[in-house]
C-alpha cells in the first residue's frame, strides 16, 4: 500500500493550553522498521515509549509503562489501512499519536530462493589467499554461508563452478565445497593427488606438534568430537604412503594418532585425546609440510593463573540493535563485560578484552587479538533482538565446534540460574568469534533489547552487574566440570 506512511516519530498533540507544552509527556510511535509501511499478518505489537511515570493507553486499553517508558500492545489488525490510537498522560497533561499500518491480505507467497551453481567450461586453477576459508553449500544467511574452516595461504584448488560470488571447488575426485571468489586468485598448479611421507608426534612442552610431510599443500577439513574426545583432520588429495608414524616422545594431551583411508584419495588423520575436555588446535602449513598443533591442557585450572578473552559485541559505528527507548547494544554488552572482566581480574586471571571502550574492532581484529593474547578460553557477549516485545524471550548461547558445546551450556545453565527465560543452546553456529579452533569459546546472547520487560533490566546498571557475574560463574562452572574430569 503505497499511499500509507507509518508514522516512527509521532508529534504529541497536547490537549490543553499551549502554555502548559513543556510539561506534557513525550510521546512517540516505534518501530523497528522505519521503512516499513505494510504488513501481511493479523496479529500485531503496537509500541510506544513516553515519559517514565506517565499513564499510557493503546487502542483505548491502559498499557504498563516500563521504568524505561516503554509500553506496548498485542493488536488484531483488520484488512487494509488501520489506525491505531495512542494517549500519554502525566499529570494533566496528556499527548496523543496515532500508529497507521496496512494490512494486506492477498500476498503471495515468495518463491522459494535458490542458488544455482553454473558448471565452468573448463576447470580454473585457483589460490587461496590468506583467511581463505570452505564452506559446505552455495547457501547463505546473515552470517553468510555455513564455514568448514579456514585454509592457510596458497593452497591450490581446482575450480570446477561457480554462483555470482563462489567458487565451487573439488575435494579430492568425488567430494567439493564452496569459497569465496575474494579469497583466491586464479594461477597455481590446480588440486592434485600425491602420496603422504612420513609422521611424526612430538610433545614440545606446551603443545603436541604433528607434521606430515607433503610434496604438495592440499586443502583439508578439520573438525572436534566428544567421546572419545577426537580432533579429525582430512586431507583431499592424498593417498596414506605414511610407513613411519613416529611418537618421539610422550605427548601430553594425544593418546595416539592413527591414520584412516576414507576414500581412494581423502586421508583422515583421527588424533585421540587423553581428557574429555579440548583446549584447541591448529593447523597450517610449513612449507608443504601439514603441522597440526594440540594444545596442552593448562598446568592449573584454578582462575588465578589463566588468561580468560572477552569480547564486547558491536562498538563504535556499529550500534547492534537498538531497544525502543534507544538504549544500544554496543553499550550494554561493553558494561557487561567491564564489569565481568572486573570480578576475573579480581580473582586473579588475566583478561584480555577486544574492545574496552566505544571502539568498533573486525572481527579478524579481535580473534588476532585472542589469538596474541593467549587466551585460555573465550567469551563473546552480545544481546539479542526479534520475537515478542512483549514477553521475555531470555537467554541463549551458542558454539560451532562440538567441543566447546560444554562451555556453552554451562554459562547458559548460569545465566538461567538468574531465572530468565530459555532461548536455548545453539550448535554448529556460524558467527565468526565461533569459528576458530585454537581455543575453547562462545556467545552469549544475554537477553533481548526488543523485550520490553528485558529491555528494563538492561537499562538497570545494578541489573547488569548481576548479568555479568552470570557470564563469570558460568566460566567458572566451566572449570570445575574440567577440574573434576581430570583423571
Amino acid at each position: 500500500m503505497k499511499s500509507v506512511k507509518i508514522l516512527t516519530l509521532s508529534a504529541a498533540v497536547l490537549c490543553g493550553a499551549s502554555a502548559a507544552w513543556a510539561e506534557a509527556p513525550k510521546l512517540k510511535v516505534y518501530h523497528d522498521d522505519e521503512a516499513r509501511d505494510t504488513v501481511y499478518t493479523a496479529k500485531y505489537y503496537s509500541i510506544g515509549v513516553t515519559t517514565p511515570g506517565a499513564k499510557a493507553t493503546i487502542d483505548g486499553k491502559e498499557c504498563h509503562v516500563y521504568k524505561t517508558g516503554s509500553f506496548g500492545a498485542e493488536i488484531q489488525l483488520k484488512p487494509g489501512l488501520n489506525e491505531i490510537p495512542f494517549t500519554a498522560t502525566l499529570g494533566s497533561e496528556t499527548a496523543t499519536a496515532v500508529d497507521r499500518v496496512f494490512y494486506e491480505t492477498n500476498r503471495k507467497a515468495p518463491a522459494a530462493k535458490r542458488t544455482e551453481t553454473t558448471p565452468l567450461k573448463w576447470p580454473k586453477h585457483l589460490l587461496t589467499k590468506e583467511y581463505a576459508y570452505l564452506q559446505f553449500g552455495n547457501g547463505a544467511d546473515r552470517l553468510g554461508g555455513s564455514k568448514m574452516n579456514y585454509l592457510p595461504a596458497d593452497v591450490p584448488l581446482t575450480a570446477v563452478g561457480e554462483t555470482s560470488n563462489l567458487y565451487q571447488v573439488m575435494l579430492g575426485e568425488n567430494d567439493f565445497a564452496y569459497v569465496p571468489k575474494s579469497s583466491v586468485t586464479e594461477g597455481g598448479p590446480g588440486a592434485a593427488t600425491v602420496n603422504t611421507g612420513s609422521t611424526s608426534v612430538t610433545n614440545t612442552g606446551k603443545t603436541d606438534r604433528i607434521v606430515v610431510s607433503l610434496p604438495q599443500r592440499l586443502p583439508f577439513y578439520t573438525r572436534s568430537e566428544i567421546d572419545p574426545s577426537t580432533i579429525l583432520v582430512t586431507l583431499y588429495g592424498a593417498t596414506n604412503n605414511t610407513n613411519w608414524l613416529t611418537q618421539l616422545n610422550t605427548p601430553g594431551m594425544i593418546d595416539f594418532v592413527d591414520l584412516r583411508r576414507d576414500g581412494a584419495d581423502e586421508l583422515t588423520l583421527v588424533i585421540r585425546l587423553k581428557d574429555e575436555f579440548q583446549w584447541g588446535w591448529s593447523v597450517d602449513y610449513e612449507g608443504n609440510n601439514l603441522v597440526i598443533e594440540v594444545r596442552h591442557r593448562p598446568k592449573s585450572l584454578n582462575i588465578k593463573d589463566l588468561t580468560i578473552g572477552l569480547d564486547a559485541g558491536h562498538g563504535g559505528k556499529y550500534p547492534g540493535a537498538v531497544s525502543p527507548s534507544g538504549l544500544t547494544e554496543k553499550e550494554v554488552n561493553l558494561d557487561i563485560v567491564l564489569k565481568a572482566a572486573d570480578m576475573l581480574r579480581k580473582m586473579g586471571a588475566k583478561v584480555v578484552l577486544t574492545r574496552d571502550s566505544d571502539q568498533g574492532p573486525s572481527m579478524t581484529e579481535r580473534k588476532k587479538t585472542w589469538l596474541e593474547g593467549g587466551v585460555d578460553l573465550a567469551v563473546s557477549v552480545h544481546n539479542n533482538a526479534s520475537g515478542n516485545p512483549l514477553i521475555p524471550m531470555g537467554n541463549s548461547c551458542y558454539y560451532k565446534h562440538i567441543s566447546n558445546r560444554a562451555l556453552a551450556n554451562a554459562l547458559h545453565q548460569s545465566m538461567l540460574k538468574m531465572k530468565l527465560a530459555d532461548f536455548g543452546l545453539t550448535g554448529n553456529f556460524n558467527f565468526s568469534l565461533n569459528g576458530p579452533t585454537e581455543y575453547p569459546n562462545a556467545l552469549v546472547e544475554v537477553l533481548f533489547m526488543s523485550s520490553l520487560p528485558e529491555e528494563e533490566l538492561l537499562a538497570d546498571p545494578a541489573y547488569r552487574t548481576r548479568l555479568a557475574r552470570g557470564v563469570v560463574d558460568g566460566i567458572l562452572d566451566y572449570l570445575a566440570q574440567v577440574r573434576k574430569s581430570v583423571k
